[in-house]
């Protein structure tokens, strides 16, 4: 049985009982047993009895779950349908490795610095150019590629290790992550800004990794322990000082502070120091919240209308869902507006929208349709992969509105 024996308690306390189904968005969509939360739980639990062998059926089903965790919010019974794929899929990995070879390919690429600013650096340059000169190929697989933004140069090259203020009264380490550092460094400057104005002295180590969610995610354990180790020890060894280590994804939040205990968990030895970084960890919004935000340095001449998205993690993982709604309207002349289902995933869902593209292009055109009902002139999230997709779903849609990290808002509201 494996690694499915660890989880084999909760495969019998699921009741069957369809619940989840009113959560389920691939179910949703696509009316398959197979694609809900109750059938996936069905089919990981024939495999662990023997009676089903792993085909490519079992793998699209297990493989195509966005792991938003609406399911384990619904189930009566507490089954966490999310934590039971995630099992499902490190057997997966033991038993078959990582396919397509695009897919291991795409996560060993994220695991590592190098390659992952080599590739940023190739489709910012000649990639682009490649695609202007390409008729009709404005959108891959739902994905906007052709205004997929990328950073010139990696936020971690165009800042120095440490920016400090007159008066601190905080020091933060500032945890990037990948999508900040090669894609949207303009929102990981409006971090500084906030944190600076803030009486924040902020501390960015150089040499930072991925966080390791991604390839958590499809059961390479191994690589994301390298990265997770590397990351607790760069912050707890090199930059004690720091008194949090801060992001402004919601993802990465959910890995640095939860699923770093549970990946560490058979490493008893290591576990206090693992402990120790978690207890560090804090989520942009959240943070600011709790010192609290000068409000009196904050102008904004010109009305705006804004909405918010609750990425899946932060909604669902964190559970920081108001103070990034308190931060939007302490903006002067700033009209916040609530979107129906604000707290649904947007279809980013890692690499789903890359492989299970019909699915996440389906709930991307959803979420693009409820932004527009709310009549904003912009939409405002904690999460970069949420930004990115949002965005190409808006442009796709023909729409209007601008989506910015929650940080960016703010930025624009302090003077120079």
């Amino acid at each position: 049985m494996g690694v499915l024996a660890d989880v084999y308690e909760m495969l019998n306390t699921c009741n069957k009982c369809g619940g989840c189904h009113t959560a389920c968005k691939t179910y949703k969509l696509t009316g398959s047993e197979e694609m809900s939360t109750r059938g996936r739980i069905q089919l990981i639990k024939a495999v662990a009895d023997g009676k089903l062998e792993p085909n490519q059926e079992y793998e699209d089903a297990i493989m195509s779950c966005l792991l938003c965790g609406e399911c384990a919010v619904t189930c009566p019974n507490g089954v966490h349908g999310n934590e039971l794929v995630m099992a499902a899929r490190r057997d997966l990995k033991l038993r078959k490795g990582i396919k397509p070879f695009v897919k291991s390919f795409a996560l060993n690429t994220l695991a590592s610095p190098k390659r992952l600013g080599m590739g940023f650096r190739l489709f910012g340059g000649m990639g682009k150019s490649v695609l202007n000169k390409i008729d009709g190929l404005d959108y891959f697989r739902g994905i906007d590629i052709r205004n997929f933004p990328t950073a010139k140069k990696p936020f971690l090259e165009q800042v120095p290790e440490r920016i400090t203020v007159q008066h601190p009264k905080h020091k933060v380490g500032f945890y990037v992550g990948c999508f900040l550092n090669y894609s949207l460094d303009q929102t990981a400057h409006s971090v500084v800004k906030v944190l600076t104005k803030n009486d924040c002295e902020v501390i960015i180590p150089k040499d930072q990794v991925c966080c390791g969610l991604p390839q958590y995610c499809y059961g390479d354990f191994e690589t994301a322990k390298r990265n997770a180790r590397k990351t607790i020890d760069t912050f707890l060894d090199k930059y004690s000082d720091a008194e949090v280590v801060l992001s402004a994804c919601g993802s990465c939040v959910a890995m640095l502070r939860h699923d770093y205990l549970k990946l560490f968990a058979d490493e008893p030895s290591y576990l206090p120091k693992v402990k120790s970084f978690c207890e560090k960890v804090v989520e942009f919004s959240e943070y600011m919240a709790k010192i609290g935000v000068d409000q009196s340095k904050l102008h904004n001449s010109t009305p705006l209308t804004v909405t918010y998205h609750d990425p899946c993690h932060m909604v669902r993982g964190l559970k920081v869902t108001t103070q990034p709604r308190q931060l939007l309207q302490m903006v002067p002349r700033v009209e916040y507006k609530e979107m129906f289902e604000a707290n649904r995933c947007c279809g980013a869902a890692g690499l789903i929208q890359a492989f299970y593209h019909e699915v996440s292009t389906d709930i991307t055109d959803q979420k693009t349709q409820n932004i527009k009902d709310t009549n904003a002139d912009l939409v405002a999230t904690s999460c970069p992969a949420c930004m990115l997709r949002l965005q190409g779903g808006i442009n796709k849609a023909g729409q209007k509105q601008k989506v910015m990290h929650v940080a960016d808002v703010m930025a624009n509201a302090y003077e120079d």
